[in-house]
């Protein structure tokens, strides 16, 4: 299975929550709030049926389905840093404010070298770590 047949779910489920939250916000104007629908509706309908996949497999089993996503949300924010990097450079860059750079440098530099150092940890101890989630998820 691809990523994101695992993340479906949880993202479109997330992402529905979040929505139903800014339709009760009054200070955004209406069109905002049809835009957010729209644009939630064309990814539902176009990922429909790895969403309905991932209802099933909840259904199914919910406890190895969330070691599924804590999984599989690891390797999203890999492949996530992997395009961030070369914007936020570039951002960085042509930003008018030096106290963006000032933040976003350590900001970024720091949560990528504690995501290596997670990600390392995982892959070398893979077994232990799924074994401690299963124990945890399960009580």
């Amino acid at each position: 299975m691809t990523l994101i047949e695992y993340l479906a779910f949880p993202i479109l489920f997330i992402w529905f929550i979040g929505l139903l939250l800014t339709f009760f916000r009054r200070d955004l104007e209406p069109h905002w709030k049809f835009f957010f629908f729209l644009v939630f509706c064309f990814y539902m309908v176009q990922f429909f049926p790895e969403f309905w996949a991932g209802v099933s497999r909840w259904k199914t089993n919910p406890k190895a389905e969330l070691l599924t996503w804590i999984s599989a949300l690891g390797n999203a924010t890999y492949v996530f840093l992997f395009l961030l990097w070369p914007l936020v450079l570039i951002r960085i860059y042509y930003s008018a404010s030096n106290n963006l750079s000032k933040t976003l440098i350590p900001l970024l530099a720091y949560g990528t070298v504690i995501y290596w150092v997670l990600f390392f940890l995982w892959s070398y101890y893979s077994k232990e770590w799924n074994q401690f989630l299963e124990g945890f998820i399960t009580k």
